[in-house]
């Protein structure tokens, strides 16, 4: 399914037919990820709904540059989510999809019931480190482009990050692969280029201004990212971190019924809680 956002075409798709008697779970992938990397989330108890962000999958690639920053991308979604008549809903992003949802939460709160961030981050705190990123994410959106796609996926599958996604079944990481080479250069560059870590606002001064409770997923063997994880919580008094044995970044897909045991656990608790 499609819709044209403020003249860009968003798709998504739902994992079940909508209720709306329902609360729904918002996904967002990661970079070079799409709506089908959270396909194997199941709970009865909730809709899920899965969005292909700018640049990625079947949603508009070909925009202007920026329409693919992050403020823009944040009004994009919440008009998408009123259009769609969701009154009640929560929010969860992987990676750069985290950094999304952390971005909609403080920029475009207004009836959202919670957050789940998997391996994300509200921003670099430190300018020169910031600066530094920005030039390396510049660096590699110019390889990206300049490059094939194919050399580009070799690449980035075998950054350190994703080390422990190589103890993946063959078949797994071969949908993975897949996934990524799907995509457009054009709109994997972009998304580097004006929605990367290096030109992210730093959001850490801005979290007190979160109402919402927050869940924070993080596998044990993804050390920056617990660091993060760690920080975040210690200043957000509503907020759980849950730390998944055995997993890397990639939570969802490394260890995926322990994570859909802690998201479902969470929103139980919220449920509960009124």
């Amino acid at each position: 399914m499609n819709k044209t956002i403020r003249g860009v075409n968003y798709a998504y798709s739902w994992q079940q037919k909508y209720d709306p008697s329902k609360a729904t779970v918002v996904c967002l992938h990661g970079f070079t990820g799409t709506k089908q990397t959270f396909r194997l989330l199941r709970d009865p108890a909730y809709n899920f709904l899965f969005i292909d962000l700018l640049g990625h999958g079947e949603s508009s690639v070909f925009v202007h540059p920026w329409r693919y920053q992050l403020p823009e991308i944040v009004k994009d979604l919440n008009q998408l989510i009123q259009e769609l008549e969701i009154k009640q809903w929560y929010v969860l992003g992987y990676s750069m999809g985290a950094r999304v949802a952390l971005v909609w939460a403080i920029e475009q709160p207004n009836n959202l019931c919670g957050v789940i961030l998997e391996a994300g981050t509200p921003g670099i705190i430190n300018e020169g480190e910031r600066k530094k990123r920005k030039e390396a994410d510049q660096k590699l959106a110019l390889r990206l482009w300049r490059g094939s796609l194919v050399d580009f996926v070799d690449f980035w599958q075998n950054i350190p990050l994703f080390s422990s996604q190589k103890k993946l079944p063959k078949k797994i990481q071969k949908k993975i692969r897949n996934e990524r080479l799907s995509q457009n250069k054009f709109g994997l560059a972009m998304s580097l280029w004006l929605m990367g870590t290096g030109v992210q606002k730093n959001y850490w001064s801005e979290l007190a201004t979160l109402k919402q409770p927050v869940l924070y997923v993080v596998g044990e063997q993804d050390p920056k990212f617990l660091a993060i994880g760690n920080r975040l919580c210690q200043q957000l008094p509503h907020s759980t971190l849950a730390v998944v044995p055995d997993s890397g970044h990639c939570v969802h897909l490394e260890q995926p019924q322990a994570f859909a045991s802690k998201l479902s656990q969470w929103l139980e608790e919220r449920k509960m809680q009124g």
